[in-house]
């Protein structure tokens, strides 16, 4: 029956919510998860209460689950008790008294500019490292997440405004702009791109980012990519897709954006989801303060 329910959400949120393939394959994982803990105690779904919810964050807590991960996992459970009562599966919501617990003290690791120009000044050779460094700007120029990224065709480009046509969550559409020198890079790119794919016999191909067989560049490569480059630059922090957005955003807060226009470039339905940035861009601040000003090292 639990499972049943669980196929009947898939569906629900492919066909309804048109999440991405990544969200729904998360929502799909974490209540697998929790079914299995509540099977432990012979509790199903429906004879949950918010104790048994309690319970199994306290578990999570003691196998040192990030909170961020926590409140992702809060956020599924309860997506997937609204829907079933709903459909008059259940009749509470065990998870509404349970709140998210904000926590800054982790803040999202960010590229100094210094560091960004350094990675987009890295020597590349051969056409699949010319692509990472295309992708790295691309992330660091837009903001863009990796998954938008990876699902942009060449026909999403409109050079002559400088923007591209992003496809974000929930299929939710948006425009994002490209810095002038960042157009010249992928105009570039793209003539290689172009003789690179007519060698593969893949000229049909429509997917901006390829892969080495000249198909789409699919996801499951983009983190080995951050992780090749981050050895080769001999970087001890967080190198990841994400954090580039990170850095975008931060960068734009740090000169004097609105965190408004921040929120509509990242795609974020809630401007509380954009704030974090904003505890980042002060914490910097409060570091260079403290390194240059002559009373704060007394």
């Amino acid at each position: 029956m639990d499972i049943e329910l669980i196929s009947s959400f898939d569906d629900y949120c492919a066909n309804v919510l048109a999440l991405s393939k990544n969200t729904r394959l998360a929502y799909h994982t974490d209540l697998v998860e929790l079914l299995n803990f509540l099977m432990l105690y012979d509790n199903t779904f429906a004879s949950s209460s918010i104790y048994e919810i309690d319970g199994y964050i306290e578990h999570l807590k003691k196998l040192k689950s990030e909170e961020s991960t926590i409140n992702r996992k809060l956020t599924t459970f309860r997506t997937f008790y609204n829907w079933g009562i709903r459909h008059e599966i259940f009749k509470v919501n065990p998870v509404d008294e349970i709140s998210h617990k904000a926590n800054y003290s982790r803040l999202p690791s960010v590229l100094t500019r210094d560091e960004v120009k350094t990675l987009l000044d890295l020597e590349y050779s051969g056409f699949l490292e010319y692509r990472d460094h295309i992708l790295f700007l691309f992330l660091y120029s837009t903001g863009a997440r990796i998954s938008e990224a990876l699902s942009v065709n060449i026909t999403d480009f409109d050079f002559d405004n400088r923007r591209i046509l992003i496809k974000g969550k929930g299929n939710k559409q948006r425009f994002l702009f490209l810095p002038k020198a960042a157009v010249e890079e992928f105009k570039a790119y793209l003539k290689e791109r172009e003789a690179y794919l007519l060698k593969k016999g893949k000229s049909k191909e429509l997917a901006f980012f390829v892969g080495k067989a000249g198909n789409r560049l699919p996801f499951s490569s983009s983190h080995s990519i951050f992780d090749t480059v981050r050895k080769r630059l001999s970087w001890n922090k967080s190198f990841t897709p994400h954090t580039l957005r990170h850095s975008f955003a931060t960068h734009l807060l740090d000169n004097g954006a609105d965190i408004r226009f921040v929120q509509s470039l990242l795609g974020h339905a809630s401007i509380s989801t954009t704030q974090i940035y904003t505890h980042v861009s002060k914490a910097r601040l409060k570091k260079v303060y403290e390194s240059a000003h002559p009373h704060a090292k007394e």
